[in-house]
């Protein structure tokens, strides 16, 4: 275990026993106080939820703190706790989570409504959330620029409704746990595959196997992986494109290209330097927020690009469940002519009957370019009529372009209150990078 590892656990267990001690402190001494503490939630991966179970646990359970994720609260029930305790991590350039994306919305407007009732002025000691006391234990990634922005944002707003943050925010660094010998685990590289005619930025189809056996994911879940074994390296996070069932682990990799022209790191390995029977150390990854728990609802996937890999994942599922629900892709790529590959596997996913409908978007085409957000616009009105009352979306591909327009599209679509809804039930699933 790394000193980096032992700082990370010394900061939670210090930061959940100082918790633990102010509770303790105001507990009456007859001991019949109701539940008074919140825990509340967001994540976009789970790891904030696991640690936000944890901190319930360590304050005695559910009869002494409820858990909640942001998604199932409004802002002014938070009046009915003396004490609040958030974790939350950070999601894009700076973003919420999908669970906390509605909460946030939320605050912003009632913070915009008190402000113009007191006459565009803000009064903390007499804010609607003035009895509430909180800290905040932020989850993030220091080698990104808008570090914990979501915390710090969260903050900023509470304050201005007159809640009390007890102590400075927590932000703990680099939350992923330092590799084990018991974690880590060695695939061995079998084949690999272009799937298109590109030959600076490829996309390739890695497929590995393993000696370890009952090894297990699901759809939806991650891969962390160690660029040339080397556990010291920054590790990058890959989507699997398969399900135990399949017998082997897939990965769907793009070969990065950096703006100077230099290959990425990771993906560079990956792709071409890495030999046939070569081994790989990673660490499989619960994305419990991409779970697909009901495979007979109605299923449309979009994604672009590398975002192939939790699509394919997703597919491979559905393949190995019986009577699946209808399956709809809509899936991006550069040019038409670059990915026969591909087709043929799309292909084959048609004739079992795998996909129901199949829909391209080719940015770079001569005649027609369009994006996977054209195609969903085109089609809205059949694409409502397919999801009905409980059909399910995911998305996987880049955040910045495909994955914004995309959101963008579907909240104009459906207006807020159908967006907001889709969130809450957990109908409408991300894996954004």
């Amino acid at each position: 275990m790394t000193l980096l590892a032992i700082l990370l656990g010394f900061i939670w267990l210090s930061w959940t026993l100082s918790v633990l001690w102010r509770y303790r402190q105001r507990q009456p001494v007859n001991g019949q106080l109701s539940v008074s503490i919140l825990i509340a939630y967001a994540s976009q991966t789970g790891l904030a939820r696991t640690l936000a179970l944890q901190q319930q646990q360590a304050l005695g359970g559910p009869k002494i703190a409820s858990l909640m994720a942001l998604s199932e609260l409004i802002p002014t029930q938070l009046a009915q706790f003396q004490k609040v305790v958030f974790v939350v991590s950070t999601y894009g350039d700076g973003e919420p989570p999908d669970n906390g994306r509605r909460f946030y919305r939320d605050l912003l407007a009632l913070n915009k409504t008190t402000s113009v009732n007191r006459g565009g002025k803000h009064n903390a000691n007499n804010g609607i959330l003035s009895n509430v006391n909180y800290e905040v234990l932020a989850l993030g990634d220091s080698r990104y620029p808008k570090f914990c922005q979501f915390a710090e944002d969260l903050n900023h707003e509470l304050t201005k409704l007159g809640a009390k943050l007890n102590t400075p925010i927590h932000k703990q660094d680099q939350c992923q746990p330092e590799p084990t010998q018991h974690t880590v685990q060695l695939w061995q590289l079998k084949a690999r595959v272009n799937l298109t005619n590109e030959l600076d930025t490829g996309l390739f189809h890695l497929r590995l196997s393993s000696k370890q056996k009952g090894v297990q994911w699901q759809a939806g879940d991650l891969v962390v992986i160690y660029p040339y074994n080397d556990l010291k390296a920054i590790p990058r996070r890959y989507s699997v494109a398969s399900v135990p069932d399949d017998g082997e682990m897939s990965l769907i990799v793009r070969q990065h290209q950096n703006d100077n022209g230099t290959s990425g790191f990771c993906s560079d390995w990956l792709t071409s330097k890495l030999a046939l029977t070569d081994s790989v150390m990673l660490q499989l990854e619960q994305n419990v927020l991409c779970h697909i728990n009901n495979n007979q609802l109605p299923l449309l996937l979009i994604g672009a690009g590398s975002g192939l890999a939790g699509i394919r994942g997703h597919l491979a599922q559905r393949t190995h469940r019986v009577n699946a629900g209808e399956t709809w892709l809509i899936y991006g790529e550069r040019e038409v002519d670059s990915a026969q590959t591909l087709y043929q596997e799309f292909k084959h996913w048609q004739q079992t009957g795998v996909l129901t409908q199949l829909d391209y978007a080719f940015s770079r085409d001569p005649v027609t370019p369009c994006y996977v957000q054209d195609v969903m616009r085109d089609k809205w009105l059949q694409i409502a009529d397919f999801l009905g009352e409980n059909g399910q979306i995911y998305v996987c591909g880049r955040y910045d372009g495909m994955g914004t327009a995309v959101d963008s599209l579907l909240l104009n679509a459906l207006g807020s209150d159908g967006y907001q809804q889709i969130q809450s039930q957990g109908r409408y699933l991300r894996d954004l990078y």
